[in-house]
């Protein structure tokens, strides 16, 4: 176990074989958050109705493997959570409140995948378009996302699209945006939401992790608290992944990790 990761025994997202990008069984996963020395984990699966995405998981089979994985590792001390990875829910409103409605899933993450009507992944987003905009418009749509879709729990990597403009060789100054970004975090703390941290690609270089910090020490500034480390891990390999780098950020960030109980509650 690393000694650098400031206790965070947590893990609330994460995609097994049930999310059409998932490597690994929910049984694999909890085995290797055991390896981790982790005390909770969840595993939110893809539920997208983008018309890009082209698949939904199959819940009732997952429930069934997420009781039989929970009754196998709770007598090793691993709480292990149902949840959903909600891809841009107040665009699809009515489709994620069916879903919500009818499954009890523990742990609901909203996340903005799409953007113009493309991956955030892609460096189609970047076309043709000024990068100071791009992030803008991001974070305008992540604050409605926030503010329009009420029944989510966390706000899904946040700073995921500095990811692939700092690839491009357009890192984003988060000064030349503040106010932008500011309203987005400041609807995050008032809808008393938590914030991930995404350990996936902390490591990466060109790495925008000073930016990454500035934006959470504007988040603390605007009343928020519940920061929590996630993976994002779409296979076991990925897990406890940079433990030691987000526990930096939020030391400097003025911040400490937050723990989920079932469905809503948060504790610290």
């Amino acid at each position: 176990m690393n000694n650098n990761r400031n206790d965070i025994m947590t893990d609330y997202h994460m995609h097994s074989t049930f999310s059409i990008d998932g490597q690994d069984t929910i049984e694999a996963l909890g085995w290797r958050a055991l390896a981790l020395g982790f005390s909770e984990i969840a595993i939110t699966e893809h539920a997208e109705w983008h018309p890009r995405y082209g698949a939904a998981f199959d819940a009732d089979s997952y429930f069934a493997e997420i009781a039989r994985c929970r009754a196998l590792f709770a007598p090793q001390g691993l709480t292990l959570y149902s949840g959903v990875e909600l891809g841009n829910p107040h665009e699809y409103a009515r489709e994620a409140a069916d879903l919500l409605a009818d499954y009890p899933f523990d742990v609901r993450i909203a996340s903005l995948h799409w953007l113009y009507g493309h991956n955030i992944h892609d460096a189609v987003c970047f076309a043709g378009r000024e990068p100071l905009d791009v992030y803008a418009d991001y974070f305008v749509a992540l604050g409605h996302m926030a503010a329009d879709f009420s029944a989510i729990d966390v706000v899904a990597h946040f700073d995921r699209i500095l990811w692939r403009g700092a690839l491009l060789g357009a890192p984003l100054a988060p000064r030349a945006i503040e106010g932008v970004v500011r309203d987005a975090l400041a609807t995050i703390a008032w809808r008393g939401l938590a914030l991930e941290l995404n350990t996936r690609l902390l490591n990466n270089v060109p790495n925008w992790r000073p930016a990454l910090t500035t934006m959470l020490r504007w988040y603390r500034e605007e009343g928020g608290r519940r920061v929590v480390v996630n993976s994002d891990a779409h296979r076991v390999g990925q897990m406890g992944a940079n433990l030691d780098l987000a526990a930096t950020v939020l030391r400097d960030a003025g911040l400490t990790a937050a723990t989920l109980q079932p469905a809503t509650a948060l504790a610290f």
